[in-house]
């Protein structure tokens, strides 16, 4: 902004400005497109994060010693149901989910939870039953079942 005031400042200094000095034109110019830029940018929405407790569960006969991601992909996963939109949209105030963690039956590697909210009043809304898979390289991929 100070280059813009110098720029107009040097165009008159100590003569009597122009009306249309091809200087004064280029700094009008040059904070126009200044202006511009800074009013189309991108700008990408925040994520509000809802709030969510998650209670972790190993599924029956599964050997935690086996999953060696599951730390990392339960940090993800955790962090990416925040911000989902049936989580965002819902009309609970603090959702609680019940979660099993197993190892996918096709690939060992990959871990599959399945979620339900603790609240079995609203167990029918679109938000509270989910499963999610997390691979190798920890891509985390959730699916809601609204009930289709």
């Amino acid at each position: 902004m100070s280059f813009i005031v110098k720029c107009f400042l040097k165009t008159s200094k100590g003569r009597k400005p122009r009306a249309h000095s091809s200087k004064q034109r280029s700094c009008v110019l040059l904070a126009f497109l200044i202006l511009l830029l800074s009013s189309c940018a991108k700008k990408e929405p925040e994520v509000d994060f809802k709030p969510v407790q998650i209670h972790w569960n190993l599924a029956e006969g599964e050997d935690e010693s086996q999953m060696p991601r599951k730390d990392n992909c339960v940090i993800l996963l955790t962090g990416r149901l925040m911000g989902e939109a049936p989580v965002q949209s819902s009309q609970a105030g603090e959702l609680s989910y019940e979660v099993t963690i197993s190892r996918s039956a096709n690939n060992p590697e990959t871990l599959e939870f399945r979620g339900i909210c603790a609240d079995l009043s609203i167990v029918d809304n679109p938000e509270c039953r989910w499963s999610a898979t997390c691979d190798a390289s920890l891509k985390i991929v959730v699916k809601f079942d609204n009930g289709d």
